[in-house]
C-alpha cells in the first residue's frame, strides 16, 4: 500500500497560510496557485526552487510535490551555482518568483503526497569542505515537522517570521514544513537586519514566533532594536551562547529554543539555552556513542546518521555538545575547538562578529573580527585573559563584515577568499637580479635572499626599530623557483625571538627563528 501524508494540516477553511506586505494569503489561494503551477510542470525530474519570496517558494514546492518532481535546494542562488546544479542534474529547470507572479489560482482540494516520494535534495553548507547532497522523502519531512511541533506545541496556528531562507534545511523545516503541518501563517520576507526583523514581526498578528540564527540574535541584542512581544524564538545553524540567549529572551519577552540538528538529520533535539546546556532529543530519536563517534537513529530518521559533534550523552536521549569534530585544533600540544575560541572572541566588548579558523597547511590559528572603533591590540589583550596564549590568533584581521551566507554560516571557501589579501602572497620574478648565475638553466631563489625578505617582513610587522642579532636559525625544506608564489608567516614567540615560516602553495619552503632586539628597549647596546 502506498501510504501518503497530507500536504497541509491544521487549516480551517479561509485560514491564512501567509502574509505578504500586510496582505493575507488564504489557504485556498495557496492550494489553487500550486495546482495551477503543477499543471505547467513536466512530470517527474528535478526543479531548482530559486524563489526568494517565501510564499512563492511554498507554492513552487507544493506544485513540484504534486507533480512528483524532486526539488533541488542549493544554499546559494547565485547564477553560477544554479547553472552548475542544472548541469549536474540532466533536465533540471529553475522556478523563480517571476514564474509564480502571473499564476491564476484554480479550484483545488488539499492533496496528499506519497510518504516514500523523494521531495527534496538539500546541500550541506560547505563549512568543512565541498557541499554534499542529501535527499529527503516527504514522509521523513512530515515526521520531522510533527516531532518539532510536539516539542513546541504553542507554535501551532501562530505567525512566523523567518530570518533564514527556505533553501536551507533549518529554513525548510521551520518556515515551510512546520507551517504546512501546523496551520501556521508565515511571512513572505526573509529579513536580515534587526530593524527589518522588527518590522516584519510587527506586521503580523500575535502570537508571533521568530526563526533565526545565533548571528541574527546577537545582532538584535547588540543593536538595542525593540521587538514586538513574541511567543517564542527558534534558533539553530551554530552554537548559541547562553548570554546571547538570555539577552534575546529579555528583548523578545519569550523563551529562546535552540535546535540541534544538521542537513543530514533535521531537528533532532532542543534546549532552552538560557537555562540549560543539555539538549533533549525529540520523540523517537536516540543517540548512541561508539568510540568517539555519536550516531543518531530512530524517530523521523530513515537511516542511522553519524554526527559531526563530540557528544556526552545521558541515557541516550539527553546530551551536551563538547565540540565539533572538525573544529578541534592542537597547537603547542594543547587542544581547543574553533567554536569555543570564536565564542571567546565574540565576548570581547566591541566585537560585533568574529570567527577563528585554521588555514590549510598552517600551524597557528587565525581570526577575523568586525570591531569598529577598537584596535587589534585591545582585542588581543582581552583574549589573552580568556584563552591560552598558544591560541592567540596570528594573524588577527579586522574586517568590515564576515561573509556569512543567508543561514549565518561561514564556508571554508568564503574564509579563504577573505583571508587572501591578508596572506601576502608574493613571488620572485625570473628577471630578479638575485637569480642570474644561481643554478643556470634551473634557477632557484637563493636562501639568503629569502631570509632578507623574512627580516624585512619582521620589521614591517613588529616595527622598524627591530634589529636582527646574529644569523637566523633556518631550515630549508624545499626549493623555490622563480614565479612560484609564497608567503611569510611570522610569530613573536618571545621578546627576543620571532618564529617564521616561508610557505609555498605546494610545500613548506623554509622555517626557523630570528633572534631580535628592539632598539627602543631600555639597556640596549
Amino acid at each position: 500500500m502506498n501510504e501518503a501524508d497530507p500536504l497541509v494540516q491544521g487549516f480551517a477553511p479561509g485560514a491564512t497560510i501567509g502574509w505578504r506586505a500586510g496582505h493575507a494569503m488564504a489557504i485556498e489561494h495557496f492550494l489553487g496557485a500550486a495546482a495551477a503551477l503543477s499543471r505547467r510542470l513536466p512530470q517527474g525530474g528535478h526543479c531548482i526552487n530559486a524563489c526568494e519570496d517565501r510564499l512563492n517558494f511554498l507554492i513552487a514546492f507544493a506544485a513540484a510535490l504534486m507533480k512528483g518532481t524532486i526539488t533541488l535546494l542549493p544554499q546559494s542562488r547565485a547564477a553560477k551555482t544554479v547553472r552548475e546544479l542544472a548541469a549536474s542534474y540532466a533536465g533540471a529547470y529553475s522556478l523563480t518568483d517571476a514564474d509564480i507572479a502571473a499564476l491564476e489560482p484554480e479550484p483545488a482540494a488539499a492533496a496528499s503526497i506519497p510518504r516514500k516520494q523523494t521531495a527534496v535534495i538539500l546541500f550541506t553548507s560547505g563549512t568543512t569542505g565541498t557541499p554534499q547532497p542529501h535527499a529527503k522523502t516527504w514522509g521523513a519531512l512530515v515526521a520531522g515537522a510533527r516531532a518539532l511541533r510536539a516539542r513546541v506545541p504553542e507554535i501551532a496556528g501562530a505567525s512566523i517570521v523567518g530570518a533564514v531562507p527556505p533553501q536551507h534545511m533549518w529554513g525548510l523545516e521551520t518556515t515551510v514544513m512546520l507551517p504546512l503541518q501546523s496551520g501556521c501563517a508565515v511571512d513572505a520576507s526573509c529579513p536580515l537586519l534587526p530593524a527589518e526583523i522588527a518590522a516584519a514581526l510587527t506586521g503580523l498578528h500575535a502570537p508571533r514566533w521568530l526563526v533565526a540564527t545565533p548571528a541574527h540574535l546577537r545582532a538584535c541584542t547588540l543593536s538595542g532594536q525593540a521587538l514586538p512581544a513574541l511567543a517564542g524564538i527558534l534558533c539553530s545553524t551554530a552554537p548559541l551562547p547562553a548570554d546571547t540567549a538570555q539577552r534575546a529572551e529579555e528583548l523578545g519577552g519569550a523563551p529562546v529554543i535552540e535546535i540541534y540538528g544538521s542537513t543530514e538529520t533535521g531537528a533532532i533535539a532542543t534546549r532552552r539555552t538560557a537555562r540549560t546546556q543539555v539538549f533533549e532529543a525529540v520523540t523517537g530519536i536516540e543517540i548512541a556513542i561508539g568510540g568517539e563517534q555519536a550516531v543518531a537513529r530512530g524517530g523521523h530518521l530513515e537511516d542511522a546518521v553519524a554526527l559531526n559533534d563530540l557528544l556526552l550523552t545521558e541515557g541516550g536521549t539527553r546530551f551536551t555538545v563538547q565540540g565539533r569534530t572538525a573544529d578541534l585544533v592542537k597547537v603547542g600540544g594543547k587542544r581547543s575547538s574553533l567554536s569555543a575560541l570564536s565564542a571567546e572572541l565574540n565576548r570581547v566588548p566591541g566585537v560585533l562578529d568574529g570567527v577563528f579558523w585554521l588555514p590549510e597547511s598552517a600551524s597557528r590559528v587565525a581570526a577575523f573580527a568586525v570591531a569598529p572603533g577598537i584596535d587589534k591590540a585591545a582585542i588581543l589583550s582581552r583574549l589573552r585573559e580568556r584563552i591560552d596564549p598558544v591560541f592567540l590568533p596570528r594573524p588577527l584581521v579586522l574586517v568590515d563584515a564576515l561573509p556569512r551566507n543567508a543561514a549565518g554560516k561561514l564556508s571554508r571557501d568564503a574564509l579563504e577568499t577573505l583571508a587572501a589579501p591578508a596572506q601576502n602572497w608574493q613571488s620572485v620574478p625570473a628577471s630578479h637580479p638575485a637569480l642570474p648565475g644561481h643554478f643556470p638553466g634551473n634557477p632557484v631563489v637563493p636562501g639568503a635572499w629569502l631570509l632578507a625578505l623574512v627580516e624585512r617582513a619582521a620589521r614591517q610587522r613588529f616595527g622598524e626599530d627591530l634589529r636582527l642579532l646574529g644569523m637566523p636559525d633556518a631550515s630549508f625544506r624545499s626549493p623555490l623557483r622563480p614565479a612560484d608564489r609564497f608567503r611569510i608567516v611570522l610569530d613573536r614567540i618571545a621578546r627576543d625571538r620571532v618564529a617564521f615560516r616561508i610557505e609555498g602553495e605546494a610545500a613548506l619552503v623554509a622555517d626557523g627563528t630570528l633572534t631580535v632586539r628592539d632598539v627602543r628597549d631600555a639597556g640596549h647596546a
